[in-house]
C-alpha cells in the first residue's frame, strides 16, 4: 500500500534544492493568505513524498486579497451540452486599481480555463459566457475578519 510523507522545507532555495535533486517540478499554488509551493516525488515502492514552503502574506495584504477574490462561473456549449467551470480567483491589482477586480478576476479566470481545459472540452476566450462572479467571501471589513 503506497503511503505519503509531508514534509516542510524551511526556506524556498531550500525547496528547490530538493525538487532539483529528485528530479521534479515545483507546482506553486496561492490563496489569499498564502502561497504554497510544493514539490511531489513518487519512489519506486509507491511511496510519495512531498515537500512545502509557505510563505504567509502580511495581515493587511491578506486582508485586501481576501476582500477581492473571487468566484467565476463561465459555461460553454461544445457539441450541444452545457459546459460549466468555476474558478476562484484572486487578481493581482495594480497600486492605482484602474480596473474594476470583479471584471479582472473573469478575465483571469476565463485565461486559465482556455489554458486548461481547451484541449480537453474545447473552451475557449472566445465561446465562453461568464454567468456569476461573486466575491468569495462576505466579510469586507477588517474587523469581520477573523485569521
Amino acid at each position: 500500500m503506497a503511503s505519503m510523507r509531508t514534509g516542510e522545507a524551511l526556506t524556498l532555495a531550500a525547496l528547490q534544492t530538493w525538487a532539483q535533486y529528485h528530479e521534479v517540478a515545483i507546482e506553486r499554488v496561492e490563496s489569499w493568505d498564502v502561497v504554497v509551493h510544493r514539490a511531489e516525488e513518487v519512489r519506486a515502492d509507491g511511496t510519495r513524498h512531498r515537500r512545502l514552503y509557505r510563505e504567509t502574506f502580511p495581515p493587511v495584504i491578506a486582508i485586501k486579497r481576501r476582500a477581492n477574490t473571487f468566484t467565476v462561473e463561465a459555461v460553454h456549449e461544445p457539441a450541444g451540452a452545457q459546459c460549466f467551470h468555476v474558478r476562484v480567483i484572486t487578481p493581482r491589482l495594480s497600486g492605482g486599481e484602474l480596473v474594476d477586480p470583479g471584471y479582472l478576476a473573469e478575465l483571469v479566470a476565463v485565461a486559465r480555463i482556455q489554458r486548461k481545459c481547451r484541449a480537453r472540452c474545447g473552451a475557449t476566450a472566445e465561446n465562453l459566457r461568464v454567468l456569476t462572479t461573486e466575491r468569495t467571501y462576505s466579510a469586507h471589513r477588517p474587523s469581520d475578519w477573523k485569521g
